[in-house]
């Protein structure tokens, strides 16, 4: 679990603006699992930007620009709301991408696992965003783990049967929810602001 598990990090002034969003961090040992994963990918598929395995996330609702005051506010009721729920066991299983056939914008492991429990979760929190006036997104929720981005057009054509063949990693127990700010140009790329227990007394 993070340092700041349990609390959320004084948040500045109010005049400072957050990229922010919502997620299910991964513990060490699935970071390393999907670091050796992402280490034999690198091999055949050609990808020009990896993620950076503590940026390896869940994504629960994503948020865009708000205020330090507004992430204060949120990080109040995403604390309430964590209590509420239980955790849940998920684990990385099949891989896939998003964009055009022969050049996709993302490739992902998939998540299976308690995908009710998630499904709810993310509802909620969903639910507590759209109350602070955070815009829920339109497209259906499809949790997954990104690993890379941008499939290089100088390679060759993208072939889905380089996916084939991938393990599915050990399950881990979600036990919290956090509040992310994304910071551009730096490696990893998210901070947590708030750590955020499910379910009382965990």
């Amino acid at each position: 679990m993070h340092p700041s598990a349990h609390s959320t990090k004084a948040l500045s002034t109010p005049s400072d603006t957050y990229r922010l969003f919502v997620g299910i961090q991964l513990p060490q040992d699935t970071q390393r699992e999907l670091a050796l994963m992402a280490a034999a990918l690198k091999e055949r598929l050609p990808f020009q930007k990896w993620t950076h395995l503590q940026d390896v996330h869940v994504t629960l609702c994503f948020l865009g620009d708000a205020s330090a005051e507004k992430a204060e506010s949120l990080a109040h009721d995403l604390r309430q709301l964590a209590a509420a729920a239980l955790p849940l066991t998920l684990h990385a299983e099949g891989l896939g991408v998003f964009g055009p056939p022969a050049a996709p914008s993302v490739l992902w492991a998939g998540v299976a696992g308690d995908l009710d429990a998630l499904a709810a979760l993310q509802r909620e929190v969903a639910g507590a965003c759209a109350r602070h006036g955070f815009q829920a997104e339109a497209r259906a929720y499809r949790p997954h783990l990104t690993l890379a981005r941008r499939y290089r057009l100088a390679a060759e054509p993208f072939s889905r049967a380089s996916l084939a063949g991938a393990p599915s990693l050990p399950a881990w127990r979600v036990e919290d929810i956090v509040l992310y700010r994304s910071h551009l140009g730096r490696q990893p790329s998210y901070e947590p602001l708030g750590v955020f227990p499910l379910g009382p007394g965990v």
